[in-house]
């Protein structure tokens, strides 16, 4: 027993010995492949030294304290000291090979590596000393301690290097948590993508671990990119690295976040897709984007607005509420629930200031008031700067001059101001600087100059300065046509619905796929019948504007639908959908979200799928709506086959086509492919598609498998 503990303690302190000698060459030195596998595996067993140190600490002054003469107990603890230095410092000259790759700050891993080396030396030499530092009580709690304080120190600097700054008290520094955000303050980048980035990617990609080269931490950084290049481009297939990355398999090699880390969500990958989508702008915010924009969408289920906030004043007496509803004043709660009041005067004639003064009664409960058009004086601020929870304050075409407006900085809540078509001047306006919440600023229609509200948006940054739009020179591009028609499968002919909300626009469109133009195509009537499958582009035109959008609809002809359907071969588990009846369900997936339980995804398998019908069909084609995205290795089937029969065992190929593939990276989109032979009676129907056995030689995957993405099998 002894002799085998003689050895491993050789083999420790031979590891010290490497150590040290390493750390006085560590510039000149160079970690060979081989060796990079051993400090990769610094993550793997930096927790067993944690655990055998902790574990003799409690053993050596709980246990052995109490049964010093006996020698089991004794031997016992010198085993888990031997073992906790053995493996600590193994653990040490690994976390130096490691330390070598690229990636690491190297000032990051200062502290982190002099303590790994610590405390392989500290519990080598207490083994070495151990008989004597037992006969000293105080010695012997000191190395515990000590080692304890050193073991922690580390596993926070390498928390640090591996999640971020302060990682390990961040849940409990309030100064580091976000702020609350209203709707109307948040702009898209800082409230939506950055958090993202933040909890899903820095921990990888920061100043102190830059994995690829590439920090994320801040808005340069970012648009600096990574070894690899920069992460988007809204102009390119995929819409660059950082989306492609997203969308690889989940066991793909070169797939973000990798397997172990957190993965995004649905809604995550969809804000990061649309935000890249629409040009990357840092400073966008949520209100700027129309209301039926997806991004705009998703925000509504992130943050509350003025009205839906968790506010934490006691609701008015409801009594009293309705006591101030008059003819030409409404009192009412904002939202269901909230305590929360909104107060609107309607008639100038009938307005008086002690009007105002009568919602005093209320005061901590209004957070909204509108007072626009009434003739409301500079000496009623006074009144308004009463309600200490104000949030939203309208004041348009009062008859205030500004002279008092300083007198609203007293409503540390307010966020938004309007004073629009009133008599304000630059002076009175500077004063709102101190408002410290105030995020938007209505000044549309006063007298103010060009030159003033220049000034003011510079010296108000904080602040957004609405001001209008002026121009009389610019030619606007008309919006594309609008599709009334809710149907995207065709059971029967129907007739196609376009319209356009500007008078004297023409619709132009086409059926076979090809781009509408002023001239060739036909223009739109309310007599077009659809009644097989097509590729619907229409486009708006108007003299003197700028030609619209191209508005794209694929109709989708199903005259029959299977009564069952079975997966002879099973889909990938990540993409399984609701299993063969996702082809039948008439439910079309998106384009670019392959991850919605809509599409069926074929890696490892060809699809093999076979659809039965009670009664007998005649039918003369089938049709596949596949998905089809470049960055995300899904790719068009190398073929697909149809084969039909009174049953299962009896079936006749009835098609074969081989699909073109791609010859360069695109954007996601679906893609029909439509398989035509002689009419044939029939009780049974199976269809095979076979993905991509080898990625091509100018695609990023190169070598690697490809994927097959369907989501409905059409019957006609």
């Amino acid at each position: 027993m002894q002799r085998s503990r003689n050895i491993l303690f050789n083999i420790c302190f031979a590891i010290n010995c490497l150590l040290l000698f390493f750390l006085v060459f560590e510039n000149r030195l160079v970690i060979p492949p081989w060796l990079q596998v051993a400090g990769r595996m610094h993550p793997l067993v930096l927790h067993l030294p944690i655990t055998l140190i902790i574990l003799y600490i409690l053993w050596s002054l709980f246990v052995e304290k109490k049964f010093r003469t006996n020698e089991a107990i004794v031997n016992m603890g010198e085993w888990l000291l031997l073992l906790s230095a053995l493996t600590a410092s193994f653990t040490a000259l690994a976390g130096l090979f490691l330390s070598k790759e690229d990636g690491y700050d190297t000032g990051a891993l200062q502290w982190h590596k002099w303590g790994g080396i610590g405390i392989a030396i500290l519990t080598s030499l207490w083994y070495a000393y151990r008989k004597a530092i037992k006969k000293r009580n105080w010695l012997n709690v000191s190395a515990g301690l000590t080692s304890l304080v050193v073991i922690i120190f580390t596993g926070h600097k390498g928390a640090e290097i591996t999640h971020g700054q302060n990682f390990l008290l961040a849940p409990v520094m309030p100064e580091k948590q976000q702020p609350k955000v209203l709707m109307e303050e948040a702009e898209v980048y800082a409230h939506m993508v950055k958090p993202i980035l933040q909890t899903k990617c820095i921990s990888c990609h920061n100043t102190k671990k830059a994995k690829g080269e590439l920090v994320m931490e801040t808005e340069e950084l970012l648009i600096k990119g990574g070894k690899n290049g920069k992460l988007w481009d809204s102009t390119a297939a995929g819409y660059g690295l950082l989306l492609t990355r997203v969308h690889l398999p989940a066991d793909a090699k070169k797939h973000m976040p990798p397997i172990g880390k957190p993965q995004l969500t649905e809604q995550e990958t969809q804000v990061l897709y649309l935000w890249i989508k629409s040009g990357a702008a840092f400073k966008t915010r949520v209100m700027d984007l129309a209301e039926n924009d997806t991004l705009r969408l998703i925000a509504n289920t992130l943050f509350n607005t003025i009205e839906t906030d968790d506010y934490d004043f006691a609701a008015a007496d409801d009594k009293k509420v309705k006591e101030l509803n008059t003819n030409y004043r409404v009192v009412a709660p904002l939202a269901a629930q909230s305590p929360a009041l909104g107060a609107e005067f309607f008639s100038t004639q009938s307005y008086l200031p002690g009007q105002l003064k009568e919602l005093l009664t209320v005061k901590k409960q209004v957070v909204y008031l509108n007072l626009n058009k009434m003739p409301v004086k500079d000496n009623e601020l006074t009144i308004i700067s009463q309600f200490s929870n104000l949030r939203k304050l309208n004041l348009s075409f009062t008859g205030i001059t500004g002279s008092s407006l300083a007198e609203l900085n007293k409503l540390d809540e307010l966020r938004q101001l309007s004073l629009s078509g009133t008599a304000i001047k630059k002076e009175n306006v500077l004063a709102l600087s101190a408002l410290k919440k105030l995020s938007h600023l209505f000044i549309w229609n006063t007298t103010l100059s060009d030159t003033d509200i220049g000034y003011l948006k510079n010296e108000m940054k904080n602040i957004v300065v609405e001001a209008g739009f002026k121009d009389d020179t610019s030619i606007l591009q008309l919006t594309p046509p609008i599709l009334l028609n809710e149907e995207q499968v065709i059971h029967s002919p129907l007739t196609l619905k376009l319209k356009h909300y500007i008078n004297g626009v023409s619709i132009r469109y086409t059926l076979d796929g090809s781009e509408p133009d002023s001239i060739l195509s036909p223009e739109y009537n309310n007599d077009i019948v659809i009644a097989k499958n097509v590729m619907l582009k229409a486009k708006a035109f108007k003299q003197g504007w700028i030609s619209s959008a191209v508005l794209e609809n694929y109709f989708f002809s199903s005259t029959y639908k299977a009564d069952s359907a079975i997966n002879l071969l099973p889909p990938d588990e990540q993409y399984k959908g609701n299993g063969a009846s996702t082809l039948t369900d008439l439910v079309r997936g998106e384009a670019g979200n392959a991850r919605s339980g809509k599409w069926l995804g074929y890696r490892k398998n060809r699809m093999e799928s076979i659809f039965f019908f009670t009664a007998p069909v005649t039918i003369s084609s089938v049709t596949l709506n596949t998905l089809i995205d470049i960055g995300a290795y899904i790719m068009p089937p190398v073929s697909i086959e149809v084969w039909g029969g009174d049953d299962a065992g009896h079936l006749k190929k009835l098609s074969v086509i081989t699909p073109q593939q791609p010859v360069k990276a695109q954007s996601a989109y679906s893609k029909a492919f439509e398989l035509s032979f002689t009419p044939v009676s029939l009780k049974c129907l199976k269809v095979i598609t076979v993905p991509v056995s080898k990625l091509p030689v100018w695609h990023p995957g190169k070598g690697d498998k490809g994927w097959v993405f369907i989501d409905e099998v059409f019957v006609n």
